[in-house]
């Protein structure tokens, strides 16, 4: 099954590079955390993960100037940059304005922030935030609501776990959930990769090597990532998996842009910014490949069948949560996955969320899951076309009020459905996404 972890090689576009990359820094000043609070952005140099490590510069963006805190954590292959949406809502928007700061971060090779080492897990990430915040004065030691976007919400729950009294609320957009995501391969990515190994359709990436799940990884990315990552190769990887629903991209077309049946989005400044700025990250498929192993449940994940070369893949839970959500509050967003009409989330099946919703109350949490109805112009990329509703969402969990009829007000009359804390039909502790 076709997801952004597992894009068909031929699902990209050839030819026409497209318009160029964005443009270099635009010159905003930047060094101190104080120049952040004042400025509005800025990088900030940090000291490296570990001793002897070189020294980061991470770039933030910060809008609004209310006395609550919001921290805005990308998903992988995107920069701080994909929430400029969300962030011109806060500044145009008065009563949101006054009542948020809003924080947005680059991750550590991405937009403009440096790449001097490469990461060793999706904590390494957090570490980096973590000394950020420590940086910017005045920046608050608790209450803080930290939103994670895909891969960002594994980075949120590493941030928690690195200094858990800071934040107060934990909101998902599309997460990857407790148990990570995996990276699989189907019939059009088989093959050898750099270091010899030979993948299979229906392979998952083994993690017994980080070696060899790092060259796994890149090879499966292929034809989109490294030398393929052209305009039109990233453009229609987006189309197809990321903008699907709002796109009304038509899976019968074998992912061509005539696919596309709707273009009003394709036209907005966010969707080309979107494209572009993937365009500032750093090729690393290890951003994926740690997503990929992360797990911070008490449960191990266990792909159902062997590899082709009879290998068993086991994703180790290894319980880092522990009771460290105790007391605080949890949202889960997501559009449901319609796999045969290609419509909703293709990148996060529902059971991550499902199950996500199981570990956060073992954890301590009081957890609510809002699933958005497939077909309404929600996907993995709604934060990027939907930024009103998305901030809407959230402000109105913030405030306590999160209910089927106002979530379906703040998503602008979308039908959804929402499972509270106390219903525990619908989460589950079995994993069953691929």
């Amino acid at each position: 099954m076709l997801t952004l972890a597992t894009c068909l090689a031929g699902c990209g576009g050839t030819g026409d590079q497209g318009p160029p990359g964005p443009p270099g820094p635009a010159g905003v000043p930047g060094a101190s955390g104080d120049a952040i609070a004042t400025i509005g952005e800025g990088a900030i140099v940090i000291d490296g993960a570990a001793a002897g490590d070189p020294k980061e510069s991470i770039y933030v963006r910060k809008a609004g100037h209310g006395p609550k805190v919001i921290v805005l954590i990308p998903g992988n292959n995107t920069s701080g940059a994909t929430f400029d949406g969300i962030m011109g809502v806060i500044r145009s928007v008065d009563a949101l304005n006054h009542a948020y700061t809003v924080y947005a971060f680059d991750y550590r090779g991405s937009g403009r922030s440096s790449y001097n080492r490469k990461i060793t897990s999706l904590k390494d990430f957090a570490v980096d935030f973590d000394k950020v915040m420590n940086k910017i004065g005045d920046f608050p030691a608790s209450g803080v609501t930290l939103v994670g976007y895909s891969m960002g919400f594994g980075v949120a729950l590493e941030m928690i776990i690195a200094n858990p009294g800071r934040y107060a609320n934990v909101v998902s957009l599309a997460g990857i959930g407790t148990r990570g995501i995996r990276v699989g391969f189907n019939a059009g990515q088989a093959g050898t990769d750099a270091a010899g190994h030979t993948w299979a359709n229906g392979d998952w990436v083994t993690v017994a090597s980080d070696a060899a799940g790092l060259a796994g990884t890149a090879f499966q990315q292929r034809s989109w990532q490294g030398e393929q990552r052209t305009y039109a190769n990233v453009q229609a990887t987006w189309d197809a998996v990321v903008y699907n629903d709002v796109l009304k991209y038509d899976i019968g077309k074998a992912f061509t842009p005539a696919a596309v049946t709707d273009p009003t989005f394709r036209a907005s400044p966010n969707y080309g910014a979107s494209l572009l700025d993937g365009f500032t990250i750093q090729y690393m498929p290890e951003s994926l490949y740690y997503a990929h192993k992360f797990n911070v449940s008490p449960v191990n994940v266990v792909k159902p069948a062997p590899n082709a070369d009879v290998s068993v893949v086991t994703i180790a839970g290894d319980g880092r949560l522990g009771t460290l959500l105790g007391g605080k509050r949890a949202m889960l967003v997501k559009a449901s996955t319609d796999l045969a009409a290609w419509r909703g989330d293709q990148v996060i099946y529902d059971n991550y969320t499902a199950t996500s919703k199981y570990d956060l109350k073992r954890a301590g949490a009081n957890v609510t899951a809002v699933m958005i109805n497939p077909n309404q112009g929600f996907d993995h990329g709604f934060p990027v076309a939907r930024p009103l509703e998305t901030l809407r969402l959230i402000d109105a969990f913030i405030r306590g009020d999160v209910s089927v009829p106002t979530a379906a007000n703040a998503l602008g009359g979308a039908g959804v459905a929402v499972y509270p804390d106390g219903e525990t039909a619908w989460e589950t502790d079995t994993f069953t996404g691929f």
